[in-house]
């Protein structure tokens, strides 16, 4: 057996003696290398290939190398350290002189390419450790990305090298001349114990119940050497370790072994007084391995290094090793294997309520012989999946398929067509028309109710006709369906019917190719009127009954309202809404009626003015409005505005005031004159704030019959 102390260094390797046999060594390598054949060439292939679509990696190709390395000894190098052991022992031993082999109990081989990420390698394969016998053969496989495949390709040419591999080797051996010992000591150790109690009494019960439950486990590695005086410290260090790997190799096997702890019965019975439960387990190993010159301990060996690369090696021959005899470019797309899959889905809605019962599909590709795929679709999320062989480059495919409908046999054959790439049935090639229609912008405070009537006349059949309503009450968006037994290929026509108050009016027919109807509003623009009475209101006039009616006969669309003017409310406006801007016409009528029982009629006249003025006439007319808008009412509660005006005769001096709130604009302030010379007239605000006090403006004189009220008083 190996003798750890008799050690040296022959051509690079170290080299034992044995501890019984001088004319017996052996030669520990101080680094692996790559197994080689009987011709001396490395075992070693390294392919760099393409595949024929992107990997779900991403990667469209990549390198599969494959390779076995050793921890063992080259021929030449072993003849130059036989050749120097026969000198050493001299004439009586020279023909005995060989090498033995360790005898290896463990072992493992690393290769560092494991620890490179992703990017450089994908994986890498080999077994749990070398062969432990002859030359400690490990066989590696490196599977590589395409941008590591490029890489190692150049890297592994030249000088130098890439492949690192590390051994880790455990083997018999003799010890010099120590004593000492290893000891091993383990207690483990699992205790239950249980007691519960009852009065069983008067009264109220007591009860209890504790459990305690104790589990222990120790284990002691001891270890000693001693060595005579002027022992290598290194070595003796080492035999140390080694006597504690060995004691520590035999203790893991024995600790395997766990202390069972507590199974049984933990229940508590009724009407009971006392229950006591107590297990206890120890089990104690305890071992001791004493040391000597005659004793055999486990010695770590750890060969390490970079393997130059192959292109560096020569074979028995001595010629150099070729990278070309170890390399190959393989494209993966065989046209052999060549196929394509293709994804089948239908786009349809086969819930309650709708009209397709399920699909039936039919997919066919003409390869080296017909490949057929059929297919039943009854739900909206399937998805299957027709594949085939490819022939030549064409993977253009045929596809037809079958509607069926529910409550009917009728049925929608679509004929065969050409595609390519994923199938998709679309619901508008399902033999269904399907519209889907919205109410848009339709304001229903000036429109009752919007019927839509669609017409779409199929190639083959009757034409389909069908209504919607839509009204404030019933305003969300309303589906037609209709079975046509073929595909949707033409437009449909849809006419929208209005209904204001108390008209109706139309437009014209339109047509849509797609499956929604938008409707929008009808009108397309505002026309305002106000209407002013003017008089004497308070003695003369009782009130006025004004009629106003808007009419476009080219759209058909008319509008009518009417209102009561008196003292007390002597102003109305209007916001009519209508369909084009100039192209309708403004009619007012009413009645007059006096304080003394008698009644004017006024007559219908057409206007274009945005005010009219109607009762009494007189010489003039000034309709003052006061605006708001710049009053701080975060501060003003109310304002109250006087106003006086004369027409430069103060004999017919008229005032009159409006009162101003936050959010209202008082309606116009009417002055009638029967002879004015000018239309100025001047007035005063007073503003009331939020926290009691009053201020008023200075008076204005002005023409303006437009009142901005300031934010707040002051100069005016």
């Amino acid at each position: 057996m190996l003798q750890i102390d008799k050690a040296q260094m022959i051509a690079g390797v170290q080299v034992y003696g044995d501890h019984a046999d001088p004319a017996l060594f052996y030669a520990v390598p101080q680094q692996p290398t790559f197994r080689c054949d009987a011709q001396g060439n490395p075992v070693f292939m390294y392919l760099k290939y393409r595949q024929p679509r992107v990997q779900p990696s991403g990667q469209t190709g990549g390198g599969f190398a494959t390779f076995d390395t050793q921890f063992a000894l080259d021929d030449p190098t072993r003849a130059v350290i036989l050749d120097q052991l026969r000198a050493q022992v001299g004439q009586g031993l020279a023909d005995r002189v060989g090498l033995g082999t360790i005898t290896w109990a463990n072992g493992t081989a690393h290769l560092n390419l494991s620890d490179v990420g992703g990017t450089l390698v994908s994986k890498v394969w080999n077994p749990l450790g070398p062969s432990l016998y002859g030359d400690n053969v490990t066989p590696f496989t490196v599977e590589l990305p395409d941008f590591g495949a490029t890489l190692f390709a150049e890297a592994l040419q030249g000088k130098g090298g890439i492949v690192q591999v590390a051994y880790g080797m455990n083997g018999w051996v003799k010890l010099p001349a120590v004593t000492g010992y290893g000891h091993f000591s383990s207690t483990k150790f699992r205790s239950f114990v249980q007691n519960a109690s009852d009065d069983a009494g008067w009264g109220d019960d007591t009860f209890s119940n504790t459990i305690a439950e104790v589990a222990t486990n120790t284990d002691v590695i001891e270890t000693h050497v001693d060595a005579g005086t002027g022992a290598d410290a290194q070595l003796v260090a080492r035999i140390e370790e080694s006597v504690r790997r060995t004691v520590l190799d035999i203790a893991t096997k024995r600790m395997t072994e766990q202390v069972e702890g507590y199974t049984g019965d933990r229940s508590v019975l009724e009407d009971y007084e006392t229950i006591h439960r107590e297990y206890t387990n120890l089990h104690v190993d305890d071992f001791t391995i004493t040391i000597n010159e005659q004793t055999a301990v486990l010695w770590p060996f750890n060969p390490q290094g970079t393997l130059p690369n192959i292109t560096n090696m020569v074979d028995k021959q001595g010629r150099p090793v070729l990278w070309a005899d170890h390399y190959r470019e393989i494209d993966l797309d065989d046209p052999f294997f060549r196929s394509f899959s293709v994804p089948v889905r239908v786009n349809a809605d086969f819930g309650a309520g709708r009209p397709v019962h399920s699909v039936d599909v039919h997919v066919q590709y003409q390869g080296d012989k017909l490949e057929t795929g059929d297919y039943h679709f009854d739900k909206p999320e399937q998805t299957e999946t027709f594949a085939a062989y490819v022939k030549g480059d064409s993977r253009e495919y045929q596809h037809s398929f079958t509607v069926n409908y529910k409550g009917t046999s009728t049925v929608y054959q679509a004929p065969l067509a050409p595609h390519t790439g994923p199938l998709t049935i679309n619901a508008d090639d399902l033999g269904v028309l399907e519209l889907h229609v919205l109410p848009g912008n339709l304001d229903f405070k000036s429109v009752d109710s919007a019927t839509v009537s669609i017409e779409y006349t199929p190639a083959n059949g009757p034409a389909i006709t069908d209504q919607v309503v839509f009204t404030e009450q019933n305003s969300t968006e309303q589906t037609l369906t209709h079975v046509i037994s073929e595909q949707r290929d033409r437009p449909v026509r849809y006419r929208v019917d209005y209904r204001t108050k108390g008209d109706t009016f139309q437009d014209d027919w339109k047509e849509t190719t797609g499956k929604r109807i938008y409707l929008s509003s009808p009108f397309n623009d505002m026309r305002r009127v106000r209407i002013v009475a003017v008089g004497d209101l308070a003695a003369t006039i009782d009130s006025i009954l004004v009629d106003v009616r808007y009419e476009d006969p080219q759209c058909g669309y008319s509008w009518a309202d009417s209102k009561l003017l008196n003292a007390a409310d002597p102003y109305k406006e209007w916001t009519i809404q209508v369909r084009e801007a100039h192209s309708g016409t403004l009619t007012y009528s009413g009645l007059v009626r006096y304080k003394n029982g008698s009644v004017r009629e006024i007559p219908e006249t057409v206007t274009e003015e945005a005010t009219v003025e109607v009762g009494d006439m007189v010489g003039t007319v000034i309709s003052v409005i006061v605006s708001p808008d710049l009053v701080d009412w975060a501060t003003v509660d109310l304002v109250k505005v006087v106003l006086t005006c004369d027409g430069g005769a103060p004999a017919q001096e008229q005032v009159k005031s409006a009162l101003v709130r936050k959010g209202g604009t008082p309606p116009p302030v009417v002055f009638s004159l029967a002879d004015a010379a000018t239309k100025d007239f001047s007035w005063t605000a007073t503003y009331y704030f939020t926290d009691g006090t009053s201020a008023t403006t200075t008076a204005v004189t002005t023409a303006d019959a437009n009142v901005l009220l300031p934010r707040r008083p002051g100069a005016a």
